[in-house]
């Protein structure tokens, strides 16, 4: 377990509030995607229109305003990869006006009996990475909303789409992922790894606001080695399952 000198104190030297204000035509709900493709092909599919670039030193990432079949409005765009990365646009998004964040991107399954052909929910995560650590005091795990876990599982039923919930391990270090770590996760409960969920939940207590994800076994550690299976698709191989069960989360989200 990682320990930092956690600060309580809410207000930080930059503060996002300070420097990022509400928009009029950002919808109160974002699905991020980590998968280009994914975003590309449904930000056409929902005639999305460019609101913003979220800009960093990588560059600009377009955030599209879409409309669901239902007529509700969400914001669409694809999200930078590992804990970092993805909480820095969290809190960015958040003072814009977002107070729903439901993430959808693939993993690393670590017990393939249990991930197999099933969407997996994660209700909590191994804090291994670094950021979770500045919003939360050091514990071993965060423990996701139940209400927006359930949120997703009620989608995937209405859709009769089989689901895992899932116990997940979060890491920034994917080439460090030892056996001897992988035996470890395993016996702590988890089934995948990936690398933001335990940061973006515990950044979303610390903002009061709701987040879920749901993720898709691209790959496999499950194994004596490793198995790539359909990591390189990015989801594409099943988008339109995704999608829906996005969309239809929002509705109880």
């Amino acid at each position: 377990m990682i320990h930092t000198d956690f600060d309580p104190e809410k207000t930080a030297v930059i503060e996002p509030s300070e420097f990022y204000h509400p928009m009029e035509n950002m919808p109160e709900a974002l699905i991020g995607v980590f998968s280009r493709p994914l975003t590309e092909k449904y930000a056409a599919e929902f005639h999305g229109e460019v609101i913003m670039q979220y800009q960093d030193c990588n560059g600009g990432e377009p955030v599209y305003r879409c409309t669901a079949p239902d007529g509700t409005a969400f914001a669409l765009m694809c999200m930078r990869v590992g804990a970092p990365s993805a909480c820095g646009i969290m809190e960015e998004m958040i003072p814009h006006g977002v107070k729903k964040f439901l993430m959808l991107g693939s993993c690393g399954a670590l017990d393939h009996a249990i991930t197999a052909g099933h969407i997996l929910v994660p209700y909590a995560a191994v804090r291994d990475e670094g950021t979770s650590y500045h919003y939360a005091p050091p514990a071993e795990e965060a423990v996701l909303e139940p209400a927006c876990a359930d949120a997703v599982c009620q989608a995937l039923e209405d859709m009769d789409v089989p689901y895992a919930r899932v116990k997940t391990w979060t890491t920034d270090a994917f080439f460090r992922e030892t056996r001897g770590k992988v035996e470890k996760r395993l016996k702590q409960g988890c089934s995948v790894v990936e690398m933001e969920c335990a940061a973006m939940a515990t950044v979303a207590a610390f903002r009061n606001i709701k987040f879920a994800q749901f993720m898709w076994a691209a790959d496999s550690l499950s194994g004596e080695k490793w198995d790539a299976r359909n990591l390189n698709k990015l989801g594409t191989d099943a988008g339109e399952i995704y999608m829906e069960a996005a969309i239809r989360t929002l509705e109880y989200l």
